[in-house]
């Protein structure tokens, strides 16, 4: 039996409902996927995800969006989450990345087939949604030094940390949804 239950639609109050839907359309779904529902019973945690969603998880204008599926790809990768690698490397494949080309940029990520300020972006996303227990102001430093404003860093912290929540949101649902 899993940890969690799906709550049916009539059990959520119309605010959830509500939140729900805007997530599924943010993500362009049809419904807010099991993830998401399994805490629909914590409308704070839906808030706060959505609220998260709306303001760090999605598109940086000044980012193309191949660098930031990457990103969202080494991620995943780097954290064990097979939903977020496997919704990423799809957002790279209708962009015409194939499986090999992939798998080898996981491998090394510093082959990125990006312009350098984008790869620059994708190295610093990694490194503090993976390490920021070990960053310095000098890591800092050296992203102003590439030409990222202190306005664009912070964008690159939201958008690691978005993703990192994301991720362990997601990670924690599929553990509590699996029927042992």
């Amino acid at each position: 039996m899993a940890f969690f239950d799906l709550p049916p639609d009539e059990e959520l109050s119309a605010e959830v409902r509500q939140m729900l839907e805007e997530y599924a359309r943010l993500a362009g779904q049809e419904t807010a996927p099991p993830g998401w529902r399994a805490f629909a019973r914590s409308p704070k945690i839906i808030e706060a995800r959505l609220k998260a969603a709306q303001n760090m998880g999605w598109h940086l204008p000044q980012l193309p969006w191949d660098a930031e599926c990457f990103a969202i790809m080494l991620i995943a990768h780097a954290k064990h989450c097979q939903t977020c690698f496997g919704a990423s490397r799809l957002e790279l494949d209708k962009l015409g990345f194939d499986e090999a080309t992939l798998d080898g940029i996981c491998a090394n990520p510093q082959s990125l087939p990006l312009k350098e300020r984008d790869r620059l972006f994708v190295q610093y996303a990694l490194k503090i949604a993976t390490d920021s227990a070990n960053l310095k102001p000098k890591d800092f430093r050296e992203m102003a030094e590439h030409g990222f404003s202190k306005e664009e860093i912070r964008e690159i912290i939201g958008f690691a940390a978005y993703w990192t929540m994301h991720i362990v949101f997601t990670q924690s649902a599929r553990a509590a949804l699996t029927e042992e």
